[in-house]
């Protein structure tokens, strides 16, 4: 596992064909993108399997490792997620690598660290914060956003249709749920 800065992180985005807007929000260069949503459950048991099922999707001996990127984890009240901090930070320390979340909010994954991955998805899903994962190969990006809503975006409509039936269970919709709860609300 490597940390990073936010710095790094953006180079590491652009190196798998990803483009930042001003905001660093996460866009595929081609205009063809496709996306869909799904909820996250609020059973850490469940958490614990979504988490799962993103890192292999694919199959099992198919993870190559990438990138998760926290933008927000400072969401909630301070004595309620500094567990989830520390959990992050020490797997960090761990690793060999002491600074702090603020200093570095991102890291990246090699092959071989699927447990540890899996272990800062599961935080990222629990917490609700937000944040990017980019697998390094696959063609795909998932944002995680502060309304239990990811946003699983891809490359191609052939990875969309395969990430869809991977989370069928997850009950992908084409529109952010909370978004549509919202407008119906308002036409109300």
């Amino acid at each position: 596992m490597k940390v990073m800065t936010k710095e790094e992180a953006r180079k590491w985005c652009c190196q798998v064909s990803l483009k930042l807007a001003s905001d660093d929000t996460l866009r595929y260069k081609n205009p063809g993108e496709r996306r869909f949503f799904i909820t996250a459950p609020e059973e850490h048991r469940l958490i614990v399997v979504l988490a799962r099922d993103m890192l292999s999707f694919r199959g099992d001996t198919n993870f190559s490792g990438g990138l998760l990127w926290l933008r927000r984890w400072d969401i909630g009240s301070p004595q309620l997620v500094a567990p989830g901090w520390s959990i992050l930070e020490n797997i960090r320390r761990a690793h060999g690598d002491l600074r702090s979340l603020e200093l570095a909010p991102a890291q990246s994954f090699r092959e071989d660290e699927f447990v540890e991955l899996h272990s800062f998805l599961i935080q990222v899903v629990a917490y609700g914060w937000v944040a990017d994962f980019v697998p390094s190969a696959g063609g795909f990006f998932l944002h995680f956003k502060d309304n239990r809503q990811i946003c699983c975006a891809a490359a191609s409509l052939e990875t969309l249709k395969e990430l869809r039936a991977a989370f069928k269970r997850w009950k992908p919709t084409d529109e952010d749920p909370l978004v549509v709860k919202l407008l119906s609300m308002q036409k109300a």
